[in-house]
């Protein structure tokens, strides 16, 4: 299941979720920012854009979903940043969103 960046705009995602239950296979989490920079490029750190990625986790893990969440971020300006400042953002926001 590819959800943060894909799905989490339609107003049906709980109940689709829900007829999933038993075919979740991974989460892959990022935030939507408004205005959009670059339709593949321009994905944020959770945390900095729209998505309620904490209530879409809250949501899978209901289904009984225990596998690995995916972090995946196309953006261009986070890829720039050295990478230990990276991963120390990453982390932190992880914790705080997901």
């Amino acid at each position: 299941m590819r959800l943060t960046a894909h799905v989490w705009w339609d107003p049906y995602l709980d109940a689709m979720i829900e007829r999933a239950r038993d075919h979740v296979v991974g989460l892959h989490v990022s935030d939507w920012l408004v205005p959009t920079p670059h339709m593949l490029l321009g994905r944020g750190m959770m945390g900095d854009g729209v998505i309620d990625v904490r209530g879409l986790r809250y949501a899978v893990d209901t289904t009984g979903y225990r596998g690995p969440i995916e972090v995946e971020i196309f953006n261009q300006a986070l890829r720039d940043l050295p990478g230990d400042e990276l991963l120390a953002l990453l982390c932190t926001r992880y914790l705080a969103c997901v």
